[in-house]
């Protein structure tokens, strides 16, 4: 049965793939990958991969997560400080050029997003609980643009509410 590896070179291992999964996906789409493409990209064979993932869904929810992760990380490091909005302007310039340097044009979850959506749900609401993360980035960089006065005082970020999940028609809550 699939699990967590145990040993350094075990997770070196499933790391590998799953990075390497998360990268091609980015670039071709996960519909358009092959597992075998995974696999070589990673250097790795066919008893890995189902060594430590179930299958093909499993090792999308994977990338799909790490991608998320390193989205998030990267938000979080360029709006941790933003208290204005000229700071907010360069610190998103610079978080869309290196997304547009690594070759990812768009928005690199909303892309995932529309594609998982219908087919893989654990994958699906790691897109939106980064959305959410996102959003909250956002929020917390507008509270202390008005803070600091850059916003009027009665400025207020937007509240929270439900998300229609992907897909809207299906009339799913997150």
């Amino acid at each position: 049965m699939p699990g967590e590896p145990r040993t350094g070179r075990g997770r070196a291992s499933r790391e590998r793939i799953v990075q390497r999964a998360a990268e091609l996906f980015a670039e071709r789409g996960v519909a358009a990958t092959s597992l075998d493409e995974v696999l070589a990209a990673a250097g790795a064979g066919k008893s890995q991969l189902y060594h430590y993932f179930r299958g093909r869904d499993e090792l999308v929810e994977a990338a799909v997560g790490l991608r998320c992760a390193q989205v998030l990380t990267g938000l979080t490091q360029a709006l941790g400080a933003v208290a204005s909005l000229v700071e907010l302007e360069q610190a998103l310039a610079g978080f869309v050029a290196g997304f547009e340097q690594m070759g990812l044009p768009g928005c690199p979850i909303g892309s995932l997003a529309a594609e998982v959506a219908e087919r893989n749900q654990d994958a699906r609401l790691q897109t939106a609980a980064a959305f959410d993360a996102w959003e909250q980035l956002f929020a917390d960089a507008l509270a202390r643009m008005r803070d600091r006065g850059e916003l009027r005082a009665d400025a207020i970020p937007p509240p929270r509410w439900p998300r229609r999940c992907w897909p809207a028609s299906k009339g799913e809550w997150c």
